[in-house]
Protein backbone atom coordinates (compact mmCIF):
# COMPACT_ATOMS: atom_id res chain seq x y z
CA UNK A 1 0.00 0.00 0.00
CA UNK A 2 2.74 2.65 0.97
CA UNK A 3 4.40 1.71 -2.29
CA UNK A 4 1.93 2.01 -4.41
CA UNK A 5 0.98 5.42 -2.71
CA UNK A 6 4.56 7.01 -3.19
CA UNK A 7 4.38 5.76 -6.53
CA UNK A 8 1.28 8.11 -6.90
CA UNK A 9 3.19 10.69 -5.46
CA UNK A 10 5.83 10.41 -7.78
CA UNK A 11 3.50 10.26 -11.14
CA UNK A 12 1.84 13.18 -9.43
CA UNK A 13 5.13 15.15 -8.92
CA UNK A 14 6.16 14.71 -12.35
CA UNK A 15 2.60 15.23 -14.62
CA UNK A 16 2.80 18.59 -12.80
CA UNK A 17 6.35 19.52 -13.21
CA UNK A 18 5.45 18.30 -17.08
CA UNK A 19 2.84 20.84 -16.78
CA UNK A 20 4.65 23.62 -15.55
CA UNK A 21 7.65 22.99 -17.94
CA UNK A 22 5.35 23.54 -20.72
CA UNK A 23 3.66 26.13 -19.64
CA UNK A 24 6.91 27.91 -19.29
CA UNK A 25 7.83 27.08 -22.69
CA UNK A 26 4.60 28.79 -23.74
CA UNK A 27 5.38 31.65 -22.08
CA UNK A 28 8.87 32.21 -23.84
CA UNK A 29 7.62 31.78 -27.11
CA UNK A 30 4.87 33.81 -26.48
CA UNK A 31 7.33 36.82 -25.26
CA UNK A 32 9.25 35.55 -27.98
CA UNK A 33 6.86 36.51 -30.87
CA UNK A 34 6.02 39.28 -29.32
CA UNK A 35 9.38 40.92 -29.71
CA UNK A 36 9.25 39.78 -33.31
CA UNK A 37 5.87 41.43 -33.78
CA UNK A 38 6.81 44.52 -32.11
CA UNK A 39 9.81 45.18 -34.44
CA UNK A 40 7.42 44.44 -37.27
CA UNK A 41 4.87 46.97 -35.45
CA UNK A 42 2.98 44.29 -35.37
CA UNK A 43 1.53 45.37 -32.42
CA UNK A 44 -1.88 43.60 -32.34
CA UNK A 45 -0.54 40.18 -32.77
CA UNK A 46 2.34 40.86 -30.34
CA UNK A 47 -0.30 41.49 -27.90
CA UNK A 48 -2.74 38.54 -28.71
CA UNK A 49 0.37 36.31 -28.35
CA UNK A 50 0.80 37.40 -24.55
CA UNK A 51 -2.89 37.14 -23.90
CA UNK A 52 -2.76 33.55 -25.34
CA UNK A 53 -0.65 33.04 -21.91
CA UNK A 54 -1.79 35.66 -19.51
CA UNK A 55 -1.33 35.18 -15.81
CA UNK A 56 -3.39 38.16 -14.00
CA UNK A 57 -0.25 37.15 -10.96
CA UNK A 58 2.26 38.03 -13.62
CA UNK A 59 4.37 40.94 -13.11
CA UNK A 60 6.79 40.63 -16.73
CA UNK A 61 3.38 39.52 -18.73
CA UNK A 62 1.17 42.82 -17.26
CA UNK A 63 4.49 44.91 -17.61
CA UNK A 64 4.65 43.93 -21.46
CA UNK A 65 1.58 44.42 -22.16
CA UNK A 66 1.00 47.44 -20.61
CA UNK A 67 4.14 48.52 -23.08
CA UNK A 68 2.57 47.09 -26.34
CA UNK A 69 -0.67 48.57 -25.92
CA UNK A 70 0.97 51.79 -25.33
CA UNK A 71 2.54 51.57 -28.16
CA UNK A 72 -0.67 50.42 -30.41
CA UNK A 73 -1.99 54.10 -28.71
CA UNK A 74 -4.64 51.72 -26.38
CA UNK A 75 -3.06 54.41 -23.48
CA UNK A 76 -6.03 53.16 -21.28
CA UNK A 77 -5.65 50.02 -21.67
CA UNK A 78 -1.90 50.33 -21.14
CA UNK A 79 -2.30 52.41 -17.92
CA UNK A 80 -4.25 49.22 -16.40
CA UNK A 81 -1.31 46.66 -16.79
CA UNK A 82 0.90 49.31 -15.51
CA UNK A 83 -0.92 49.44 -12.49
CA UNK A 84 -1.19 45.71 -12.63
CA UNK A 85 2.28 45.37 -12.65
CA UNK A 86 3.01 47.95 -9.91
CA UNK A 87 0.48 46.31 -7.40
CA UNK A 88 2.66 43.17 -8.19
CA UNK A 89 5.78 44.71 -7.36
CA UNK A 90 4.57 48.08 -5.28
CA UNK A 91 8.54 49.39 -5.57
CA UNK A 92 8.94 48.38 -9.00
CA UNK A 93 10.31 52.40 -10.58
CA UNK A 94 10.13 50.68 -14.49
CA UNK A 95 6.61 50.19 -13.88
CA UNK A 96 5.77 53.41 -13.13
CA UNK A 97 8.21 55.26 -15.94
CA UNK A 98 5.90 52.90 -17.72
CA UNK A 99 3.06 54.32 -16.75
CA UNK A 100 4.13 57.56 -17.22
CA UNK A 101 4.37 57.03 -20.96
CA UNK A 102 0.42 56.56 -21.78
CA UNK A 103 -0.37 59.10 -19.02
CA UNK A 104 1.63 61.60 -20.43
CA UNK A 105 -0.26 60.57 -24.18
CA UNK A 106 -3.34 61.39 -22.62
CA UNK A 107 -1.84 64.67 -21.22
CA UNK A 108 -2.88 63.98 -17.37
CA UNK A 109 -0.16 65.93 -16.25
CA UNK A 110 -1.23 65.78 -12.54
CA UNK A 111 -0.96 62.45 -12.86
CA UNK A 112 2.09 62.33 -14.50
CA UNK A 113 3.50 64.82 -12.12
CA UNK A 114 2.36 62.23 -9.24
CA UNK A 115 3.93 59.41 -10.33
CA UNK A 116 6.99 60.89 -10.61
CA UNK A 117 7.21 62.06 -7.17
CA UNK A 118 5.98 58.62 -6.20
CA UNK A 119 9.23 57.41 -8.32
CA UNK A 120 11.13 59.62 -5.46
CA UNK A 121 9.56 57.95 -2.49
CA UNK A 122 11.32 54.51 -3.55
CA UNK A 123 14.80 56.74 -5.37
CA UNK A 124 15.05 60.18 -3.81
CA UNK A 125 18.25 60.69 -6.30
CA UNK A 126 16.78 59.46 -8.95
CA UNK A 127 18.28 62.33 -12.00
CA UNK A 128 16.05 61.63 -14.96
CA UNK A 129 12.96 61.98 -12.62
CA UNK A 130 14.14 65.29 -10.50
CA UNK A 131 14.82 67.02 -13.47
CA UNK A 132 11.44 66.50 -15.29
CA UNK A 133 9.58 67.40 -12.32
CA UNK A 134 12.06 70.30 -12.10
CA UNK A 135 10.88 70.62 -16.00
CA UNK A 136 7.22 70.36 -15.49
CA UNK A 137 6.96 72.94 -12.65
CA UNK A 138 9.47 75.33 -15.39
CA UNK A 139 6.71 74.52 -17.56
CA UNK A 140 3.86 75.67 -15.26
CA UNK A 141 6.33 78.82 -13.92
CA UNK A 142 6.41 77.11 -10.68
CA UNK A 143 9.91 78.70 -10.71
CA UNK A 144 10.87 77.90 -6.62
CA UNK A 145 9.93 74.12 -7.12
CA UNK A 146 11.38 73.87 -10.17
CA UNK A 147 14.76 75.19 -8.92
CA UNK A 148 14.59 72.97 -5.72
CA UNK A 149 14.12 69.82 -7.88
CA UNK A 150 16.87 70.94 -11.00
CA UNK A 151 19.19 71.80 -8.27
CA UNK A 152 19.33 68.41 -6.91
CA UNK A 153 20.52 66.66 -10.02
CA UNK A 154 23.28 69.40 -10.67
CA UNK A 155 24.62 68.55 -6.61
CA UNK A 156 25.15 64.80 -8.67
CA UNK A 157 26.06 65.69 -12.01
CA UNK A 158 27.70 69.60 -12.06
CA UNK A 159 28.46 70.04 -15.32
CA UNK A 160 25.62 68.19 -16.77
CA UNK A 161 24.01 70.51 -19.83
CA UNK A 162 20.58 69.93 -19.62
CA UNK A 163 20.40 70.53 -15.94
CA UNK A 164 22.57 73.94 -16.52
CA UNK A 165 20.54 74.92 -18.85
CA UNK A 166 17.43 74.47 -17.72
CA UNK A 167 18.39 75.89 -13.95
CA UNK A 168 19.58 78.92 -16.03
CA UNK A 169 16.22 79.46 -17.71
CA UNK A 170 14.67 79.04 -13.98
CA UNK A 171 16.52 82.08 -12.65
CA UNK A 172 15.91 83.86 -15.69
CA UNK A 173 11.83 83.16 -14.28
CA UNK A 174 12.99 84.26 -10.59
CA UNK A 175 14.61 87.54 -12.42
CA UNK A 176 18.00 86.30 -11.06
CA UNK A 177 20.32 87.41 -14.27
CA UNK A 178 23.86 87.35 -12.88
CA UNK A 179 22.72 83.49 -11.57
CA UNK A 180 20.93 82.73 -14.68
CA UNK A 181 24.39 83.70 -16.52
CA UNK A 182 26.40 81.37 -14.48
CA UNK A 183 24.47 78.07 -15.44
CA UNK A 184 23.82 79.40 -19.05
CA UNK A 185 28.08 79.33 -19.50
CA UNK A 186 28.06 76.05 -17.57
CA UNK A 187 25.84 74.73 -20.36
CA UNK A 188 27.88 76.47 -23.30
CA UNK A 189 31.23 75.21 -22.35
CA UNK A 190 29.85 71.96 -22.28
CA UNK A 191 28.92 72.72 -25.51
CA UNK A 192 30.24 75.54 -26.81
CA UNK A 193 28.16 74.89 -30.24
CA UNK A 194 24.99 75.19 -28.49
CA UNK A 195 22.92 78.15 -30.67
CA UNK A 196 20.34 77.84 -28.08
CA UNK A 197 22.41 78.79 -25.22
CA UNK A 198 24.18 81.32 -26.60
CA UNK A 199 21.10 83.00 -28.08
CA UNK A 200 19.92 82.87 -24.36
CA UNK A 201 23.06 84.75 -23.52
CA UNK A 202 22.76 87.33 -25.78
CA UNK A 203 19.03 88.10 -24.97
CA UNK A 204 20.84 88.96 -21.26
Amino acid sequence: MKRSTFALVIAMTITLISKAQTQDDKILSAFSSSYLGESNKEYLAAILKLEDVYDANSYSINLRLGWLNYLKKEYTKSQMYYKKAMALEPKSIEARFGYVNPTAALQNWDDVLATYKDILTIDPNNTIVNYRVGYIYYYRKNYDEAQKYVSKVLQLYPFDYDSNALLGAIYVGQGKIMEAKKYYKLALTYNPQSKEIAEALKKL
